[in-house]
């Protein structure tokens, strides 16, 4: 249990150093972008070769079908009404923004963040029940995405209204819920029919891959060019080295 909160805490701690690096230090976004890349392939790592392979071993081929479908098809709908509600709108690029301060949503905003940040949450909840070392491997690939995620996110608040104070507190917030959702994973999912425990791990495993093809990868190209294909590459063959040591 320690160790669950230790790392849950990690996970959901990293969103607010990213918020404090991001507002003491000045980092380009060709740097955040290439974090981000990294840490897409070391997430893409961690999903296909741990909680996909504990999902299909606890709960088989209907599991990881239903649940990966099911977690996608939702992440999906709901970054769709994120969206529509102004909750990425701070993510635009400059020259391409039309949105004003009156079409950001502040409300959304967190929302669209813990909609990204829940499901990790869950799947390193449930990752931390083997003692195969996945959890580690998990809780590697949430924070190196979600630093480059509220770093990234800085600038572009305060260009929609956001002040200094109202960032560290919806960041603190997703961050709060976070660190329950992941603990709460590990403590209520530890003794749950084995199907269904494969079918939550596959619906985690789906919502997260959705969210890496929807929104982080296409930002980091964005941002960094070609090189974050190769950045990707590189973090998927660390993690899987490591998770091999």
């Amino acid at each position: 249990m320690k160790i669950a909160i230790i790392y849950s805490f990690l996970a959901g701690f990293s969103l607010v150093l990213g918020v404090i690096i991001g507002t003491v230090f000045k980092i380009g976004q060709r740097t955040i972008a290439a974090i981000m890349a990294f840490g897409s392939g070391v997430l893409i790592c961690a999903l296909t070769f741990g909680l996909m392979e504990e999902a299909f071993k606890h709960g088989g081929f209907d599991a990881i079908v239903i649940g990966f479908l099911i977690g996608g098809v939702v992440f999906i709908g709901g970054d769709f009404l994120v969206h529509r509600y102004g909750g990425r709108n701070y993510k635009k690029k400059k020259h391409l923004r039309t949105v004003s301060v009156r079409d950001t949503n502040g409300k959304a905003i967190i929302l669209g963040a813990a909609l990204d940040g829940i499901p990790e949450s869950i799947a390193l909840g449930l990752s931390l029940l083997e003692k195969n070392g996945i959890g580690l491997l998990m809780l590697a690939a949430i924070f190196l995405s979600n630093l480059p995620e509220s770093i990234s996110s800085i600038d572009d608040l305060r260009r929609e209204g956001f002040s200094t104070k109202q960032i560290y507190f919806t960041w603190s917030i997703v961050s709060i819920g976070s660190v329950v959702a992941a603990i709460l994973s590990f403590i209520f999912l530890k003794n749950i029919n084995l199907n269904m425990r494969g079918i939550i791990e596959s619906f985690a495993s789906g919502a997260i891959l959705a969210m890496l093809a929807d929104s982080m990868m296409p930002e980091a190209y964005e941002e960094g060019g070609y090189l974050i294909g190769f950045l990707t590459m590189l973090g998927f063959l660390t993690a899987f080295i490591l998770s091999k040591l």
